[in-house]
């Protein structure tokens, strides 16, 4: 299994979640007898964006917005009683791209794909161990706190069993959960959502699935419309990384790197941005060009040895290495693996 990332050695100021997922809190608040609306606006929320399928919150209305809830309501398992009202418009063209996919195995990993449309204060990874898939999600932190709230981890992972009833069948159910939140007071709540053993206080947030029935085909798989609504979300993301510096940094080392140009001065150039004003600029988010750089090459080398059979050599060169040793050492410490290992472990 892959290591926890170090949030520490990934921060940032903020984070932001799809907008989407406010519509689905303002109905469950409603449906409780709250008004879903006022809370929403007393978090910061703009009302009128929330319908905007290409709006998104950043992490202090979402945090402050699941405390509001948590004190109105009085219930601990807010968060999954909003992932009850999840649907596909939830996770905009993505939530479409889900739904048709040919397996739940493959639906996880689309999530993990594009986990920046979901919440990019998180890392999703899915690994595979002895007939088992393992779906995590590591939440980053910033100044020692967490960009994703409890309830939202509870919400998140709630609303991929959701999901995964309605895509195949009302009684699917995970083998287990382990999620890092303290024990509740009433964890029957967890247990019952879940149908399965829960975890509390556990290492980090995980669903455990059995390998071969998330194999299983699905009757509502289709390649075709699943492959359009990819393309709908990677414009999104291009759109949503074209608005902030990191994104554009990103954007750029990803065209530059294949080139081998990965430098500051490389970088700053094809950006037309001093060197100096875009280290600043990149300071005020919390990060390094080093740090940008690193986080997409190990990004891309996971997408590639999983999803590809491209040779060790053509992937190093593509993520802007001059060596494919550098690579391989590269790789093992970001994930305690070799590219081999990694690649014969995805695969299975």
């Amino acid at each position: 299994m892959s290591k926890p990332h170090n949030s520490a050695e990934h921060m940032t100021l903020t984070s932001t979640v799809i907008g989407g997922w406010s519509v689905a809190v303002g109905r469950a608040l409603d449906a409780i007898g709250c008004d879903g609306d006022a809370l929403l606006h007393e978090a910061g929320v703009d009302l009128e964006e929330r319908f905007n399928c290409e709006a998104r919150f950043n992490a202090d209305h979402t945090r402050r917005l699941w405390q509001l809830a948590l004190a109105e309501t009085k219930q601990e398992d807010i968060g999954l009683q909003v992932a009850r009202f999840v649907c596909p418009t939830t996770f905009h063209a993505l939530g479409f791209s889900l739904w048709a996919s040919n397996s739940l195995s493959e639906a996880l990993k689309r999530m993990v794909r594009f986990e920046v449309l979901l919440n990019d204060g998180c890392h999703l990874h899915l690994d595979s161990e002895q007939g088992l898939l393992h779906f995590s999600m590591d939440v980053k932190q910033s100044e020692g706190k967490d960009l994703v709230a409890a309830e939202g981890v509870d919400y998140f992972l709630g609303a991929v069993v959701k999901m995964f009833r309605d895509m195949s069948a009302p009684s699917f159910a995970p083998i287990k959960a382990t999620l890092t939140r303290a024990r509740p007071d009433n964890p029957t709540c967890w247990d019952d959502f879940f149908n399965c053993p829960v975890e509390f206080s556990a290492q980090r947030n995980q669903l455990v699935f059995d390998r071969t029935t998330l194999h299983e085909t699905l009757p509502t798989g289709n390649t075709s419309l699943a492959e359009q609504n990819d393309k709908l979300v990677e414009a999104y993301l291009h759109k949503m990384q074209l608005n902030d510096i990191c994104g554009q940094v990103r954007s750029c080392l990803i065209e530059l790197m294949p080139l081998g140009i990965t430098t500051m001065d490389g970088v700053s150039q094809a950006l037309s941005i001093p060197p100096r004003t875009l280290q600043y600029k990149l300071s005020q988010q919390g990060t390094t060009l080093q740090e940008l750089r690193d986080n997409i090459r190990e990004e891309l080398a996971r997408q590639y040895l999983q999803h590809s059979r491209q040779p060790f050599t053509q992937i190093a060169y593509s993520l802007g290495f001059s060596d494919p040793a550098h690579f391989n050492r590269a790789f093992k410490r970001w994930t305690g693996e070799t590219p081999t290992a990694y690649r014969r472990r995805t695969s299975e």
